[in-house]
């Protein structure tokens, strides 16, 4: 009786090792992967193109991984309208990322991202009628005030790109906040398949309109469409799985291990050398996104 409190500790631990496992392995390779591969191919094709190759990659894995367990009830939600908004709020973001992305630096447009959960913490007073102490205030504003150092000696050249980064960010803090409420209702193999569903209508209904053929023989370039979707997919699965053996408050911090993995591409795939305002900016940045996981979690709990 005694031996079953310490064996469960132990694979609790276990599994929290294994989450972290898995965002340090989609922030450190698959994501930086995938938003390079993303950018390589913005400045050449379509951005509806481009939506349609990365949400047919998602769609197959998360059938792949999750049809064969959960069966035809995956496709059954209980409030289908709320996940629809966050699928569009979804598709939304992205069209503004990869609008942007072909004209500014990986790691800064990666740092401007972070300012999603600082977004969150303005966005979860309307929306979840959550109280925002004095910490959290001073995080948001120390978070901009990020963001205004990364953005400042570009911003006068590059004001579209950066505006579209911050609405990009912005709608996916609501997107993150849809999901918390829709967590409730639904399963992860649920919300995984409606995720997607905007991007796949609006791509195939749009992408043949406006569709620039790859060449034949470019396999650079089909590998760069081969790796928006099939690799862009197991990044979404692992942070699914990540998130279903860990709280998110142990699991979060590690998502910044992204801002090393494009940096190190970016530089060698583009030769973009990070500037010193970009490091320092984005430090803030992670330091409020740090400081404020734990104290999103302690809210959640008190709800």
């Amino acid at each position: 009786m005694n031996a079953q409190p310490p064996r469960a500790a132990a694979a609790r631990a276990d599994a929290i090792l294994l989450s972290i496992a898995f965002i340090v392995l989609s922030s450190m390779l698959f994501a930086p992967l995938t938003q390079t591969s993303t950018k390589f191919l913005s400045g050449q094709f379509p951005v509806f193109q481009i939506i349609l190759f990365r949400s047919i990659g998602h769609a197959f894995w998360m059938l792949l991984f999750f049809l064969p367990r959960h069966g035809l009830s995956m496709f059954r939600a209980h409030r289908p309208w709320l996940h629809l908004a966050r699928s569009a709020l979804l598709f939304l973001s992205t069209m503004c990322w990869i609008s942007a992305i072909s004209a500014v630096p990986l790691a800064t447009a990666s740092a401007i991202n972070f300012t999603a959960p600082v977004f969150v913490v303005i966005l979860s007073i309307p929306m979840l009628r959550e109280r925002v102490g004095l910490h959290r205030w001073t995080a948001v504003l120390l978070g901009f005030l990020g963001a205004l150092i990364v953005i400042g000696p570009a911003w006068g050249g590059l004001q579209a790109e950066f505006l579209l980064l911050l609405t990009a960010a912005l709608l996916f803090a609501v997107y993150q906040i849809l999901t918390r409420i829709g967590a409730a209702s639904d399963s992860d193999a649920t919300a995984s398949f409606y995720t997607v569903l905007v991007s796949l209508a609006a791509g195939a209904l749009l992408a043949p309109w406006n569709y620039t053929p790859p060449a034949p023989g470019d396999y650079v370039v089909w590998g760069a469409f081969l790796a928006v979707g099939l690799l862009g997919g197991i990044r979404h699965y692992l942070v699914v799985k990540a998130y279903g053996g860990a709280p998110a408050a142990v699991v979060s911090p590690f998502f910044y291990c992204e801002l090393v993995g494009l940096a190190i591409l970016g530089y060698l795939v583009f030769g973009d050398v990070p500037a010193a305002n970009t490091w320092v900016g984005a430090g803030l940045i992670v330091a409020c996104g740090l400081y404020i996981a734990p104290r999103e979690r302690r809210a959640k709990a008190s709800r």
